[in-house]
């Protein structure tokens, strides 16, 4: 049986990376199928982001052992990378790939008919892509496992990153999502130093109807010509995700982050002003190692300061291996998760109050295609990260449409231009 599996755990880069490998085994010959039909082989691409995604991806592999016993099962990615010696007992078939080996997993299928460096210009089934320019991290923020699991900043070359975007949008592409580990460093460290922003100015000079996204860029690397780029309202998105994780300067400090809350402040007041209907989505960690009642409360202040389109919300979940794991002043599981119900209430809030700003306007927003095929309704994303679901429409996926929002009962809906209902952000 010439059939592969795929299952993506955790970040838009591991994502783009199932991809790739997909990209490889089909182009070698084998066929590709559902994570949950039979195949030869299970490739599990793992995240270690929290104690959950471990246990996910742990349950996962379990699971293939006992249902696909003949099966080879081919387990990756961050978790896999950390603690190989977790996933080898599961099974008598489990391989662990580390992450620098991930790009070699179509030829360990395949053979040497997969190609060496599989080239990823659509996503299977998604209207987006991905595309991964940049891979590793330079920092050592006191609670987070990636410099281990991803190895220090690199970043792909820009003629390699424009191919790979002038031939996805050949092939259709209507939306491009820069993805990164460490976005903001992008070009840092190439023998001919670039910026991410000047990344961004080459790739919209490109022929074709489709438009660009950033993912998570750190507030310490938000320059005034990145600022310039999405003030500029061509083809880059009006979004932006600045992980914010702590609003106390003392842990902040505490966890080696490269900012502190007037920073923070700085950077989201100057999007605000300059981006015209700018989202500005977050990540806060409720529990952080010495993280009082007066720090939580600075969390809930800095989310009540701004308007936030959407919040990622964790309890704290200690890394293994990270300097946070050992230290002894950490909040009780109880209050972790006390702060963060309180943190995803004022985040459900601020989603709702930004999706209520456009009750009444007319935004441009990319149909996604798998709605209906899925028997679901028709969703469309527009350029600032408002999820709509479309009434009435019988066209077709992956164009880009005009769609009226409105409120109705409290709550946004919408008519063609289109009439829409508002999910607002995820």
């Amino acid at each position: 049986m010439r059939t592969v599996a795929f299952k993506t755990l955790g970040c838009k880069l591991n994502q783009y990376e199932t991809e790739a490998m997909r990209a490889g085994v089909e182009g070698a010959g084998f066929r590709t199928v559902p994570f949950d039909e039979e195949a030869a082989c299970y490739v599990i691409n793992t995240c270690t982001v929290t104690h959950r995604s471990d246990y996910k991806s742990r349950q996962m592999v379990r699971r293939v052992c006992r249902e696909r016993p003949d099966a080879r099962v081919i387990v990756t990615g961050c978790y896999a990378e950390l603690a190989p010696e977790v996933f080898e007992p599961l099974g008598p078939n489990v391989e662990v790939v580390g992450n620098d080996d991930k790009d070699g997993i179509p030829a360990l299928i395949c053979g040497e008919a997969a190609a060496s460096t599989p080239r990823v210009t659509r996503f299977a089934g998604k209207t987006r892509l991905f595309l991964k320019i940049q891979d590793g991290c330079g920092h050592a923020c006191a609670y987070c496992a990636v410099v281990a699991a991803r190895g220090p900043s690199r970043s792909r070359p820009v003629d390699e990153v424009l191919a790979d975007a002038r031939d996805a949008v050949a092939a259709g592409v209507k939306e491009i999502v820069l993805v990164g580990v460490d976005l903001g460093s992008y070009g840092r460290y190439l023998e001919a130093r670039r910026s991410l922003a000047e990344l961004c100015a080459e790739l919209s000079d490109l022929d074709g109807d489709f438009r660009l996204r950033l993912s998570s860029v750190d507030v310490a690397d938000v320059e005034p010509a990145l600022v310039a780029e999405l003030a500029a309202g061509g083809r880059l998105c009006p979004h932006v995700h600045l992980p914010l994780q702590a609003a106390d300067d003392r842990i902040l400090s505490r966890m080696r982050r490269r900012y502190r809350a007037d920073d923070y402040r700085r950077v989201c007041g100057e999007l605000i002003a300059r981006v015209p209907d700018v989202a500005i989505g977050a990540d806060v960690i409720a529990g952080l190692p010495g993280e009082d009642e007066a720090a939580f409360e600075a969390n809930c202040a800095m989310v009540d300061e701004f308007p936030f389109s959407y919040l990622h919300v964790f309890p704290y979940s200690p890394r293994p291996g990270t300097d946070a794991a050992d230290m002894a002043d950490r909040p009780s599981p109880d209050v972790r998760e006390r702060r963060a119900a309180r943190l995803r209430e004022m985040a459900a809030a601020k989603k709702s109050s930004y999706g209520r700003r456009f009750a009444g306007t007319v935004r441009r927003a990319l149909v996604e295609e798998g709605g209906r095929r899925n028997g679901g309704p028709t969703v469309a994303l527009t350029d600032n990260y408002l999820h709509v679901t479309l009434e009435n429409y019988e066209g077709p996926g992956n164009v880009f449409v005009d769609v009226r929002l409105r409120e109705e009962a409290g709550r946004l809906t919408g008519t063609p231009a289109f009439s829409a209902n508002l999910m607002a952000a995820i």
